[in-house]
């Protein structure tokens, strides 16, 4: 009877190993190394073969390919000084003035650098990202793949062929290794929430939310009341977070520039980003200039 029951569960488990590996073949084959090593580092295959398997999270394109230009210029925050954009931010700022408060007081960060920061991130929740976060993070944790590799170098050659392979393949690893670890953190995140995870919407780095937090973020400074799903548009969970997210990294009032940019570098790695909070921050604090009474 034992020598019986243990062939049965011996047979239960080869049919199992079969039908992962038959579903497996199923996943594209760009995905496949990395959902056999999320599965290698803990997570359930009953969880991911769904998600991977679904055409919804299928790898993107744009997200393979290795760019060495820089999009972080000052032309593209431009639009956040305009008067139109520094009157939604004062509406937000007069709104919410309250939670506002409450966070300068527990968190000693100024209210107007935490509304800048809303501002430039998602305009107060208007754009939190049209990017499918799991597929975007998936690709670009393949970015590294050999034949990723190779595609990426023909291009680039093509155009500049002083360019060495092995300066490629650095900054593939680099971000393909930053992208796994953040896949992760969206997978630890999201499994406990009600919601579709391939319907999780954010940037095209994977941030999300109104405060665009990545997945990283998200676990180690988020602040909200109830769920994940609800903190993605709650301006109460987002002045929170920023607060938080800043004093964890060291910031008080009465910093110097030089010590504020120092800072906000943290939450975005680009200079014009960290000049652009400054000035809309500066912006917000001044006081509405009262016309003069009478005529000339």
């Amino acid at each position: 009877m034992l020598k019986l029951a243990v062939g049965i569960l011996a047979m239960v488990i080869s049919l199992t190993c079969f039908g992962f590996a038959k579903d497996l073949q199923e996943v594209p084959p760009a995905y496949q190394p990395l959902l056999d090593r999320l599965i290698r580092d803990g997570l359930s295959q009953e969880f991911l073969l769904p998600l991977f398997l679904d055409a919804r999270a299928e790898p993107i394109p744009n997200r393979l390919t290795i760019s060495l230009m820089t999009r972080e210029i000052p032309e593209i925050y431009t639009k956040f000084l305009s008067f139109e954009a520094i009157l939604l931010a004062k509406n937000f700022l007069r709104e919410n003035l309250k939670t506002l408060k409450e966070m300068e007081r527990r968190f000693d960060v100024e209210k107007e650098i935490a509304v800048a920061i809303l501002l430039v991130e998602s305009r107060f929740g208007e754009n939190i990202g049209k990017h499918r976060v799991i597929p975007t993070l998936a690709s670009l944790a393949i970015l590294d793949s050999p034949e990723n590799l190779l595609k990426n170098y023909s291009t680039i050659w093509e155009n500049n062929p002083e360019v060495p392979f092995d300066l490629i393949e650095r900054i593939a690893k680099r971000r393909a290794e930053w992208a796994y670890k953040e896949l992760k953190h969206f997978f630890d995140i999201i499994q406990a929430e009600q919601m579709d995870p391939l319907e999780v919407y954010g940037s095209i780095a994977g941030a999300l939310g109104m405060p665009q937090f990545i997945p990283s973020s998200y676990k180690a400074y988020a602040l909200n009341k109830n769920s994940f799903k609800e903190w993605l548009y709650d301006p109460e969970g987002a002045i929170f977070s920023i607060g938080n997210f800043l004093k964890s990294h060291g910031w008080k009032r009465g910093l110097s520039i030089t010590q504020q940019k120092k800072l906000l570098w943290h939450y975005n790695r680009s200079e014009p980003y960290g000049e652009t909070i400054l000035q809309i921050a500066e912006k917000l604090r001044k006081k509405k200039e009262r016309a003069k009474p009478g005529h000339e």
